[in-house]
């Protein structure tokens, strides 16, 4: 999931900026998830846990403004782009100087500027970020059951998959949604076994970045879902973990 954050304590600014916001994701991303959070201080986005891909930063906000604020986040993620949004042109190069802003939008932001700048992002984003493809997945939102011919999601979004013998289909639970598709679990553990998945269980092939822990015969995922853990496969698993943990130094 493409996670967003926009950080400006001026209601007004904050609601323009969404609404032109919204509908350009939905233009441009339109086969991955999306969300945005909204903080009305620097203080508020340091508290928060999420680990944002871009964040639209106001400057001169009340208290920590968005240089220092966002300095605080770069230490913390190299990885986030931030987008500053000032009416104050000499803060650029503090900017640039202190946690290489990705770009800066003047206020008002106008549609086309954001456009180029989001456009500008997400070309960096996907060389960054490794997505699969997925076909004919069918899914419930809001109680109506849609369908997408073809599926992009990040690796990391995935929690884990399922498979669903009665429909020999293939269950994708992410965070936020769940999806199905036809496909066959045993091809399935072996395309994703290079990206740090592993088989819990006969049927279920868990995304090794998401697992909090093991326990017993369950394994604990960090958003605190929980699936099965089969006693055979306990061993291996926690090998798995714990050689996955180290490589990647999580």
């Amino acid at each position: 999931m493409l996670q967003i954050a926009v950080c400006e304590d001026e209601q007004a600014d904050r609601d323009h900026l969404i609404g032109i916001l919204k509908p350009l994701l939905d233009k441009y991303i339109e086969t991955e998830e999306y969300r945005i959070t909204n903080f009305t201080s620097g203080g508020a986005l340091l508290q928060s846990d999420d680990s944002f891909h871009l964040v639209f930063m106001d400057i001169m906000m009340e208290g920590r403004n968005g240089i220092e604020t966002g300095q605080e986040l770069y230490s913390r993620n190299q990885s986030a782009k931030i987008i500053y949004i000032t009416n104050f042109g000499q803060y650029c190069m503090d900017a640039v100087n202190t946690v290489h802003a990705f770009a800066f939008l003047e206020k008002p932001v106008s549609a086309a500027a954001l456009e180029e700048q989001l456009q500008a992002f997400l070309r960096q984003h996907r060389k960054e970020e490794v997505r699969l493809e997925f076909r004919n997945v069918s899914y419930e939102e809001n109680g109506v059951l849609s369908e997408k011919p073809v599926l992009l999601l990040s690796i990391d979004t995935i929690l884990y998959f399922e498979y669903i013998k009665a429909k020999k289909k293939v269950k994708i639970v992410t965070e936020n949604m769940v999806y199905e598709y036809p496909d066959a679990i045993s091809g399935l553990e072996e395309r994703m076994q290079p990206y740090g998945f592993e088989t819990s269980c006969r049927g279920i092939l868990v995304n090794l970045k998401n697992v909090a822990k093991t326990k017993g015969y369950e394994v604990v995922l960090k958003n605190g879902v929980t699936v099965s853990l089969s006693q055979k496969r306990v061993a291996q698993f926690k090998e798995r973990l714990n050689e996955y943990i180290h490589s990647s130094g999580e």
